[in-house]
């Protein structure tokens, strides 16, 4: 057990070490009460154990654990008093702290009001000095006006009275200008009339002159017009002699062809012998169907290595070969024409007048599956051919050696000869400017626009014009002037495309009311000629037009025969390339690629 005194300076001790340790802590003023309160109490606390140990040794134990708790409960105490006093201090740290925020907001507010009206107060004052600037600045002006009107007067003063002085010096100069030009003009005028004596006497002697060398030029012109007219006269008349010794010579070798064809075919006639003919047989493969195509190009560029070797030729061309000498492209003719194209069904010649002439087999019409075909070549190439029908009827027909028919004899079942055209009888010669003028268009009917009734009436309907003479076939296949007298009809729902020569069935059936009055036509009257007529536009080579129409004329009549059963044998076609066009242009024109057919009995007759 502890003494009191051990206690005593114990607890002296224990107060020394903390007022040590209270004076580094530096504590608070409220601290320091704390303190000094704890002190007051210690040393009380003291005091009374140091009475009571002093009373009583035995109870210093329990004083000992009385101080002890007394100690605790101080201790504790304390501690409570502490924590009280922290709260109120960071309490009274808190409200300071606001304040103090309040406060700083507060003047910053201030500050911010101050530096706007700061602000205010200096743009006010800078305007009042700009509006000091300007108002300077208008003075200035205002006086620099005020100065430049003073100046400009000054100036325009100094200018009248230069002006003035000038006038009355330019005055002056004029008055002596005016002087010198009247002595000017006076000298002048002299040499005015003077220049205009010269004039009249050059003008003179230049008209002279004129009138001499015109006179001279008109007898020179009068004596080069006489001459070039007598030259061109004479050249005309030797290009006519010429032309009608050319035509006087062709139509006396056609003449004599005729006599000759004439005799070989009354010959062929009256012999009973059939040692020289050849007999065939006709099917369906060797024919072509208005629908099919022509197996060769319109112009074709097949050569023969030489005329004996004939194994690629067609047998038209072999029977051209015979008749003509020749029918390589380039070579010459025996009539002097030229071949200038041959596609194996048709050759083109030019003559020596430039005219082309398209040459095919006539016969390859008339000739269908079934018949039999009966032909004889005469020793100039000229043929006779008989065709029998499956019903006995006859076509017999006379071809010259180029292959044009000349004479065509239509026999029925009962014996009866019809002779369409004979082209082996004298033709009289034609003088076109002699014929009837016809207007070509004026004449042209549309089929498409006409009924059965109406094509019959067009079909029988008399020439344009009575001629009082007849004409061979030949004339009126070559001249257009006979050939208008004939009324046309235009198959206009005929239309080929480009570069083919084909009719579909679909537009075959076009045709049914002109095959149809054509059909009655004929059977009404059996002598009844037809003409089918190919032409195209002026698109591509004549050459080619010409070999192009020419089958095409062909198809049409193929489609007629085929379709709407018109006999063969009253058809005759041609082809006439661009020679005819309907309008005259040289571009691609669906109206000059028209078929058209014509009634020639009444020319043939």
């Amino acid at each position: 057990m502890k003494t009191a005194e051990e206690l005593v300076v114990r607890r002296a001790m224990k107060e020394e070490s903390a007022a040590t340790e209270n004076s580094e802590a530096a504590p608070t003023s409220e601290e320091q009460q704390a303190q000094a309160e704890a002190d007051a109490q210690a040393a009380a606390e003291a005091q009374a154990a140091q009475d009571q140990a002093a009373a009583d040794a035995q109870a210093a134990a329990d004083a000992q654990a009385a101080a002890d708790a007394q100690a605790a409960a101080e201790a504790q105490a304390a501690q409570d008093q502490a924590a009280a006093d922290a709260q109120a201090a960071e309490d009274q740290a808190a409200a300071d702290a606001q304040a103090a925020q309040d406060q700083a907001a507060a003047d910053a507010q201030a500050a911010e009001d101050q530096a706007a009206a700061d602000a205010q107060a200096a743009a006010d004052a800078q305007a009042a000095e700009d509006q000091a600037a300007a108002d300077a600045q208008a003075a200035a002006e205002a006086q620099a006006a005020e100065d430049q009107a003073a100046a400009d007067a000054q100036a325009a003063e100094s200018a009248a009275a230069a002006q003035t002085q000038a006038e009355q010096d330019q005055a002056a100069a004029d008055a002596q200008a005016a002087a010198d030009a009247q002595a000017a003009e006076s000298a002048a005028a002299a040499q005015t009339q003077a220049e205009q004596d010269q004039a009249a006497a050059d003008a003179q002697a230049a008209a002279d002159a004129q009138a001499a060398a015109d006179a001279q030029a008109a007898a020179d012109a009068q004596a080069t017009s006489e001459a070039e007219a007598e030259l061109t006269a004479e050249a005309q008349a030797e290009a006519d002699r010429q032309a009608a010794e050319l035509e006087a010579q062709r139509a006396a070798d056609r003449e004599a062809e005729r006599q000759a064809i004439a005799a070989a075919a009354a010959a062929a006639e009256s012999q009973s012998s059939d040692a020289d003919v050849v007999t065939e047989e006709i099917t369906e493969e060797n024919l072509r169907s208005s629908d099919e195509e022509f197996e060769t190009a319109v112009t074709g560029d097949q050569q023969p290595a030489a005329s004996s070797d004939d194994s690629g030729l067609s047998k038209f061309e072999k029977a051209l070969l015979l008749g003509l000498g020749a029918v390589v492209v380039g070579s010459v003719l025996k009539n002097g024409d030229k071949v200038v194209s041959r596609s194996g069904d048709r050759v083109v010649v030019e003559d020596p007048n430039g005219d082309l002439r398209v040459l095919k087999d006539e016969d390859a019409l008339i000739r269908q599956a079934g018949d039999e075909v009966r032909t004889q070549t005469f020793d100039d190439g000229s043929s006779r051919s008989i065709v029998t029908k499956p019903d006995g009827s006859q076509i017999i027909t006379i071809r010259a050696r180029d292959g044009s028919v000349l004479r065509r004899v239509s026999v029925d079942t009962q014996g009866n000869q019809v002779v369409l055209f004979d082209d082996l009888v004298e033709e009289q010669r034609v003088v076109v400017n002699e014929l009837p003028q016809v207007n070509r268009q004026q004449q042209v009917e549309m089929v498409s626009n006409q009924n059965e009734a109406a094509l019959r009436a067009a079909l029988q309907r008399e020439l344009t014009a009575d001629t009082n003479r007849t004409f061979s076939l030949r004339q009126v296949r070559d001249i257009s002037q006979v050939r208008a007298l004939a009324p046309q009809l235009e198959l206009d729902a005929v239309r080929f495309p480009t570069g083919s020569a084909a009719i579909q069935p679909e537009q075959a059936r076009s045709l049914a009311r002109i095959g149809t009055a054509l059909r009655e036509q004929i059977a009404q009257d059996p002598r009844t000629v037809i003409l089918v007529e190919g032409h195209t536009d002026a698109v591509g080579s004549a050459t080619y037009n010409l070999a192009l129409s020419d089958r095409r004329a062909e198809t049409v009549a193929l489609a007629l025969t085929e379709y709407f059963k018109v006999p063969a044998q009253n058809l005759v076609t041609q082809g006439y390339g661009e020679s005819d066009l309907k309008i005259p242009t040289l571009d691609a024109e669906p109206a000059n690629r028209r078929a058209v057919v014509r009634n020639i009995t009444a020319l043939l007759r």
